[in-house]
């Protein structure tokens, strides 16, 4: 609310000092005020961000599994078919590693959230690599995934956002990965097993939120 108030004067009556010293610090401290509120609203905005969920994600290389079917060289599974949006694990196996699996995307982001989990888990384990439009690329190594077959704390390395719970209780971990290059069109996203003592999974379902732009100002 304004807090300036109007001091109106019959023409020709004259201003008083004190009024019209008056005047200028309450438009002064209206003139602060909007500045601090357009500061805080810029903020507020560029906090703001827009969340994409894949759904059904195929890959041209690796293979997948139902989420009720046991992965060779595994004891058991999740014990149903749909969790959540995931329907899918994409899996390379216990005592392999190689490229698990990988998505197209065609889009902007500033954060991926990803759901893994692995077989003989609490491991650095996963690589991610981000494929850019222009040829160039973003790889994050040695990612710690959580043991699947039973819920872990999230602990300090590599902490998950939160989890999934299977009717057996077996976990999906929904992890969250910076983009360093928003301003980039990302082309694939690639999961790569780096440890053959531990199988982690994929979902076939990601999601990636991008902030919302500021609105940039132009003149003539």
């Amino acid at each position: 609310m304004v807090k300036f108030e109007v001091i109106r004067k019959e023409p020709g009556e004259v201003i008083r000092s004190e009024d019209w010293n008056k005047i200028q610090e309450d438009i002064k401290a209206d003139l602060e005020r909007l500045e601090e509120e357009n500061r805080n609203l810029k903020r507020y905005i560029e906090n703001m961000g827009e969340g994409v969920t894949l759904i059904n994600l195929d890959s041209p290389v690796g293979k997948s599994y139902n989420l009720d079917e046991n992965v060779p060289g595994e004891t058991g599974n999740y014990g149903t078919r749909v969790m959540g949006y995931i329907t899918k694990q994409w899996v390379v196996g216990k005592a392999e590693k190689g490229i698990i699996c990988r998505f197209g995307i065609l889009d902007f982001f500033n954060v991926l959230n990803y759901w893994s989990g692995a077989e003989a888990g609490d491991k650095k384990t996963l690589e991610i690599t981000l494929e850019y439009m222009d040829g160039t690329t973003h790889t994050v190594r040695d990612l710690f995934i959580h043991e699947w077959t039973k819920l872990r704390a999230k602990g300090t390395d590599s902490p998950y956002v939160e989890y999934l719970l299977s009717p057996n209780e077996r976990v999906w971990y929904k992890y969250a990965l910076i983009n360093p290059n928003p301003d980039k069109k990302v082309m694939y996203i690639a999961f790569t097993d780096t440890n053959e003592e531990c199988a982690p999974r994929i979902a076939n379902a990601i999601q990636h939120v991008t902030r919302i732009r500021p609105i940039q100002t132009y003149q003539e």
